[in-house]
């Protein structure tokens, strides 16, 4: 028996990127700048889990101009790609949830930090009616190395704290950026941040708009990059702290 809200169709496992079979149930959202060093492992992992969970599925990887062969080895192992020329998280992020075709998203980041094996468990809690399926990397397993102290101890908890005093979201990790949400709750989400600051903005807007939100721990490992990461700890930071506090006094 299907559960509530699982989507229609057969259940053919794997991967459907050709425009002329069955519709995805899944897709999986990658924004991408120059993470060519990480997306066969990405992608790979992505792979096996819509398998192991019995899920057709496509990925859309999200090129955020890059100047490495990202766009190249992404399709060369199966994946969408999809351009926006607008530079940032966010912009990346909501180009590929307007490119997604299946009725359920899974986003993550291709830097190999979030186990992409592990999307089965997103999709069950939406086929239990939830809108958005937050991960928790502190209510799961924190790789040694892979966050750094004043990001675990000191800036995630304080952000988490901040929006839930101010948007009564009740969750544990609002910077976790594996999550699932149903491709028909993101035009009630109305997002339009740039940035980093869109992991704030979407569980505020869940949260304003009455939606479902569930969580579920995972595991968060170290990235496969040698260069630095995107994020900018203090900038970033005060973006997220300036939009919580600010959608607080923003007409719904």
């Amino acid at each position: 028996m299907r559960a509530a809200g699982e989507p229609e169709g057969g259940r053919t496992p794997g991967l459907e990127g050709g425009a002329g079979g069955e519709a995805p149930e899944l897709s999986i959202v990658l924004p991408c700048l120059n993470e060519a060093e990480t997306l066969p492992d990405c992608l790979g992992r992505a792979r096996e889990g819509l398998e192991t969970a019995g899920l057709r599925g496509e990925i859309v990887v999200v090129d955020n101009g890059s100047t490495d062969r990202s766009a190249e080895i992404a399709r060369s192992l199966g994946a969408r790609v999809a351009t926006e020329g607008v530079r940032g998280y966010g912009a990346a992020l909501r180009r590929g949830f307007a490119e997604a075709r299946a009725p359920w998203i899974v986003m993550a980041d291709a830097d190999g930090s979030y186990d992409l094996g592990g999307v089965g468990a997103f999709a069950a809690r939406l086929a239990e009616g939830c809108d958005l399926v937050m991960g928790s990397r502190l209510r799961g397993t924190i790789e040694p190395g892979a966050m750094p102290w004043l990001h675990r101890r000191v800036g995630t908890p304080a952000l988490t704290r901040a929006l839930n005093l101010l948007h009564g979201a009740g969750i544990s990790d609002v910077n976790c950026g594996m999550r699932g949400f149903r491709r028909d709750a993101v035009p009630r989400m109305a997002l339009r941040s740039d940035g980093m600051e869109l992991a704030s903005e979407m569980v505020i807007a869940a949260a304003r708009a009455g939606l479902r939100i569930a969580e579920i721990p995972i595991d968060f490992r170290r990235d496969g990059r040698e260069r630095p990461p995107h994020l900018r700890t203090f900038r970033d930071g005060w973006r997220h702290l300036s939009l919580i506090v600010s959608m607080k006094f923003r007409r719904r």
